[in-house]
């Protein structure tokens, strides 16, 4: 390969890895947008519910939706982010896995923050 071919082809892989980047970064970044809107609709109800849990679609979709962001990112997280939902369709429940608290998710976007 000649020295112009060689200098094309570092310059394609040198784009293709920065896009590499910038899709992870995207992907984090939704990550992030989705789990705080969760985090923030959520501390606002239990705020004005004086904290009683009771079933609320419009939670479970929420922590749904920033399971399914989450999930290229960290599977773990968005596996819990995912009982967050089901917790938030049935509440009353027992669990077989502990549910995140809200102050432990707030520590989890600061993880994912140090991603960028």
């Amino acid at each position: 390969m000649s020295a112009i071919g060689d200098i094309k082809f570092l310059a394609w892989a040198i784009d293709k890895l920065a896009s590499y980047s910038d899709k992870h970064k995207v992907r984090v970044n939704e990550a992030i947008s989705s789990i705080q809107k969760a985090w923030t609709h959520t501390y606002n109800y239990l705020r004005n519910q004086d904290g009683e849990y009771v079933p609320n679609q419009e939670l479970s979709n929420l922590w749904n939706e920033a399971s399914r962001n989450t999930r290229l990112v960290d599977k773990d997280l968005a596996r819990q982010l995912k009982d967050k939902s089901r917790f938030w369709i049935h509440p009353d429940l027992p669990r077989q896995n502990r549910i995140l608290l809200l102050k432990e998710i707030v520590d989890e976007v600061e993880r994912l923050e140090k991603k960028f």
